[in-house]
């Protein structure tokens, strides 16, 4: 395989979130997150003294191990990119050097504390922020077919996809890290007695289903904006519904970010008004709420007006047929006089020769 196909890939699978292999990493890499995030607390809780230092050094190598991942992760991307410096000075690039930098000055001895350092490796949370600004990967799998439960129609371009603000992301990872955190501790504390051991993994299935509630609410819950309808669809753990919207059907579109953290951080929530008795649709959580409200606004216009337009050519074609229809049926009078006055004519030669005899 050439070194160039090699890259090829490589930036399809770490810069192109679409793909089926990007997504597979970026599942991976999150994992791996939640897991190194969730042993910090650890560092602090257990006790110093010579007996749990072999569980220290355990969770200092988890440590070194995720940081190799991170950092290779980190190199790739630089080596695969179509223009490196861009991605090293881009927020992404920042956010994934933030991610690994503790560890290196640290071990250059440029962390004197090791708790700054234990602090420091929070940074990688950050690396959650690569969620944020999927639309585009979102939107791509929408048209494909690949990310909601409707189907498109003949000639319909999804034009935003719009997901939950990522700070709702980050406070659905606060259960996950805790049960995590609270499974491995109760492990170590117990000496992996097999009391602690269950207790390990029924908190990581706990820590599991609240990942997965607040993947699928970040993920899937979603409002599609295309040029012919608004989709809302929410997806729980068991199930989803859809419920889709033409713009004729809408009557009034509100957005509401009332509230100061609202407010500061844009995010609000997007009231859907329908002509139906029960028809009001809400999305909760959404960024950037006024901008949605304006995309939706204005393609309801747009809908308005090819509505009246189409309105009038309709009405210009009614009056086209029935002055076509008036003219037909004047032709046809017009035709019948004659022939009326045709037989007229033909019939008095015969009546004139009549009377002469007579």
């Amino acid at each position: 395989m050439k070194l160039e196909t090699i890259r090829n890939f490589v930036n399809k699978s770490l810069h192109n979130p679409t793909t089926h292999h990007a997504r597979i990493i970026n599942g991976l890499l999150v994992f791996l997150i939640i897991f190194s995030v969730a042993v910090i607390p650890l560092h602090f809780l257990l006790p110093n003294s010579p007996e749990w230092n072999q569980y220290k050094e355990v969770l200092f190598f988890f440590d070194r191990v995720t940081v190799t991942i991170f950092t290779i992760e980190y190199i790739l991307r630089i080596w695969s990119g179509r223009k490196p410096m861009k991605y090293i000075t881009s927020w992404w690039g920042i956010i994934d050097l933030m991610a690994i930098l503790p560890f290196y000055l640290a071990k250059f001895s440029l962390i004197a504390s090791p708790e700054i350092f234990l602090m420091l490796r929070i940074l990688r949370i950050l690396k959650f922020n690569r969620m944020y600004g999927m639309e585009e990967a979102a939107r791509q799998h929408s048209q494909k077919g690949h990310h909601g439960t409707f189907k498109i129609l003949p000639g319909e371009k999804v034009e935003r996809v719009i997901q939950k603000h990522p700070v709702i992301f980050f406070i659905g990872m606060f259960m996950p890290l805790f049960f995590m955190s609270l499974g491995l501790l109760a492990m170590i504390l117990l000496e992996m007695s097999s009391f602690g051991i269950a207790l390990g993994i029924l908190c990581f299935v706990f820590g599991a289903v609240f990942f997965i509630k607040a993947w699928l609410d970040y993920n899937y819950d979603v409002v599609y904006i295309t040029n012919y309808r608004i989709i809302v669809q929410n997806r729980e753990l068991f199930g989803a519904y859809v419920n889709d919207i033409i713009y004729e059907s809408i009557t009034n579109v509100v957005p509401d970010n009332t509230g100061l953290i609202r407010w500061l951080i844009g995010m609000g929530d997007i009231h859907i008004e329908t002509a139906a008795m029960d028809g009001t649709l809400f999305f909760q959580n959404a960024p950037r709420p006024h901008k949605v409200v304006q995309h939706i606004t204005s393609n309801r216009q747009r809908v308005h007006v090819a509505r009246e337009a189409r309105e009038v050519r309709e009405s210009e074609i009614m009056q086209e047929m029935k002055r076509q229809k008036s003219n037909i049926q004047k032709d046809e009078s017009e035709i019948k006089e004659i022939q009326k006055q045709m037989q007229q004519s033909k019939r008095s030669p015969s009546d004139d020769s009549n009377r002469e005899e007579s």
